[in-house]
């Protein structure tokens, strides 16, 4: 009853916002409630590009209500330019960060000022959760099909953009800004952390459990608003307590420290605190498993603050930290902010009131969610084509030499999970158990999952095949969870044992990415496996290529919706071959780590080598994956993260 009032209520003040939008770039005099189909006649539409920091490179293509493309890249202050000559309203706006380490953001346009000035159209995070608002599933990428984007309304646009404003109500009064009748889209600002840009900053638009979106301000991340066609304005987002701008300092002095060759707390003062720790090292990048050579000279962006909380007495951020190293290939850290009992002022007479403190963790350790696609290439009964999700649990070997075992608990966990040593070759981490377990396994133990990923959820592909976990597994929970029952960025408490099964110590791990359902796999766009004859014959028994192989090469395609590059980058290509001999299983890993060659357009390959870790290094010598016969296995993995959370797209032969 309450959000149909509510509803009534934006009706009643459409007119209104006719006049308060028709002054913004997106203005005009068509008052209509439908679609335009006449042609436009502006020439171009521009504007900038941002989530929290200007993207720079980012590719922006524009659909129009036929399906027709146009596309242009951002410059370095974001801001891009697209000529809309001859095209049909609306449109409908995606752009991809160069990195692709964030999802892509959108805009909708279903208006444009009459005569040939130009329109602006920012793309945003707040034009995301907008365009969010204008589907039932939450999902802003069903737009880009020219059937959805051609029934989107001028009127169902201003009553998304009148209930933004009231959610938003707080944020835009703290940061000058009209708490009535502000256009995300349509008004131009500046990437500087002030205006809209300090919005931009202060919300967060992370995907919900099922697959749609989800926006809520740093300040309150336990408060979050489904954004779709159901969205009401029952409640407004909390400010934030510190002006937006309030880690800016910190880009500068990590940039200056890696062009030393050194982040560590003693070496980079007063960027990163003396009492800084996290996962085991009082370095940032060793603390992240990248070493001081490979962040020499990398340049950190604007950090990005995704949850104020209190510990202990002290204030502190979760805080996300971009980067480019000297390669230019870009990165993300995520890390813990303190704000300072007094602040410190530097050379140039900034006042740099927060600094690094890190997460206090004496173990390597790291908890993010994860979603997978497995797509069976045999005909097993149980090998059922899925989604499945839950947490991608990396406690690293060799950055952890005397611990053997190590148990989780936390949200969304009903037991303990376990990860122990892994039986397979080319590992570097733990292993999720093969069964539950009730007590720290001890040495000579091994687990033959070859899995850090525990699933909570698991939702077929297909309505006529269902999929039933197998019975008593240390990676499969009891029962299927709904995620949504997890808060955003919960606490993991992590117990460290020895190969005695003697407690070393605990750790206390934030997950920064979104607890998802499997069936949230239905909303993303995966990377495609090129099926040529190589890898047919890689996966299928008695071909040449099933025999023992030291390397393979795999490609795929990161093209999805006629042609756009949507996927997620694929960072990690791996393979992992098991095979039964007299009884003795025998499981051999393999990596390809870093950016893959692009061979064409959306078109990528790189080639596994037996043995070698997801680390990059080589763990032993002559042993090739074993040849696909009678009782064994083979996968080839496609794996990459955004926004704090681990995709994997497998495809598995089960013999």
């Amino acid at each position: 009853m309450h959000r149909s009032i509510v509803r009534t209520g934006i009706a009643a003040a459409v007119a209104w916002v006719f006049l308060q939008l028709g002054g913004c770039g997106n203005g005009g005099d068509s008052g209509t409630s439908s679609s335009s189909t006449a042609p436009a006649t502006t020439t171009s539409v521009s504007g900038t590009v941002a989530a929290g920091t200007a993207l720079v490179g980012a590719n922006v293509t524009l659909i129009d209500a036929t399906g027709a493309q146009a596309s242009a890249t951002t410059n370095a202050q974001g801001a891009y330019s697209i000529s809309v000559k001859g095209m049909t309203l609306p449109f409908f706006i995606i752009a991809t960060d160069a990195g692709g380490l964030s999802a892509p953001l959108s805009s909708v346009v279903a208006r444009l000022p009459t005569g040939t000035a130009p329109a602006v159209a920012n793309v945003t995070t707040l034009t995301t959760a907008l365009a969010a608002m204008l589907t039932a599933s939450g999902n802003p990428i069903e737009l880009a099909s020219s059937g959805t984007l051609a029934k989107v309304t001028l009127q169902s646009v201003q009553l998304a953009t009148i209930t933004l404003d009231t959610i938003l109500a707080n944020l835009l009064k703290q940061n000058g800004l009209l708490s009535s009748g502000f256009d995300p889209v349509g008004t131009a600002f500046t990437p500087n952390h002030t205006g809209a840009d300090a919005v931009i900053d202060s919300v967060s638009l992370v995907t919900a459990a099922n697959g749609g979106r989800t926006l809520l301000s740093n300040a309150a991340p336990g408060t979050t608003i489904a954004m779709n066609n159901k969205t009401a304005q029952g409640v407004v987002l909390t400010a934030p307590p510190v002006a937006a701008n309030y880690l800016e300092p910190l880009a500068s002095l990590l940039t200056a420290c890696a062009a030393n060759g050194t982040l560590s707390a003693t070496s980079c003062s007063p960027a990163i605190d003396a009492a800084f720790k996290e996962s085991g090292s009082t370095d940032l990048a060793i603390a992240h498993g990248l070493s001081e050579s490979a962040m020499t000279g990398a340049v950190f962006g604007s950090p990005k603050t995704l949850a104020f909380f209190t510990s202990n007495g002290k204030q502190l951020a979760l805080v996300q930290l971009p980067f480019t190293l000297a390669s230019g290939t870009p990165g993300l850290l995520y890390s813990i902010a303190q704000q300072l009992v007094a602040p410190v002022t530097l050379a140039n007479g900034t006042q740099l009131g927060w600094n690094l403190y890190g997460d206090q963790s004496s173990f390597a350790v790291a908890i993010m969610s994860h979603i997978q696609r497995r797509t069976y290439l045999d005909t097993r009964l149980n090998d059922v084509n899925r989604y499945e999700s839950g947490l991608d649990i990396t406690i690293p070997t060799a950055s952890n030499p005397n611990v053997y075992s190590a148990s989780v608990t936390g949200p969304g966990l009903a037991a303990p999970v376990w990860l122990m040593p892994r039986s397979a070759l080319g590992s570097n981490s733990l292993g999720l158990a093969d069964s539950a377990l009730s007590a720290p396994p001890v040495s000579p133990a091994t687990t033959g999952s070859n899995t850090s990923l525990y699933r909570w959820s698991w939702q077929s592909l297909s309505s006529t095949a269902s999929f039933t976990p197998p019975a008593s597994t240390g990676f499969y929970a009891a029962q299927s969870l709904d995620a949504s029952s997890v808060p955003l960025y919960s606490t993991y408490k992590v117990t460290f044992y020895d190969m005695n099964g003697v407690q070393l110590g605990q750790s206390s791990v934030i997950n920064p990415g979104s607890p998802l359902n499997a069936v949230a796999g239905s909303s993303i766009p995966w990377p495609t496996l090129q099926m040529n004859d190589a890898t047919t014959q890689f996966l299928t028994p008695g071909t040449a290529l099933a025999d023992v192989q030291y390397a393979f090469s795999v490609t795929w395609s990161s093209l999805i919706n006629d042609g756009l590059n949507l996927a997620y980058p694929v960072t990690s290509t791996g393979i992992a071959a098991t095979a039964q001999t007299s009884g003795v299983v025998e499981q051999v890993n393999g990596f390809a780590l870093g950016p893959a060659n692009n061979t064409t357009v959306g078109q990528y390959q790189a080639t596994v080598h037996a043995g070698v870790n997801s680390a990059g290094v080589q763990t032993c010598t002559n042993c090739p994956f074993p040849a696909l016969t009678t009782g064994g296995s083979r996968l080839i993995q496609l794996g990459g993260g955004r926004d704090g959370t681990a995709y994997f797209d497998i495809t598995q032969y089960n013999d």
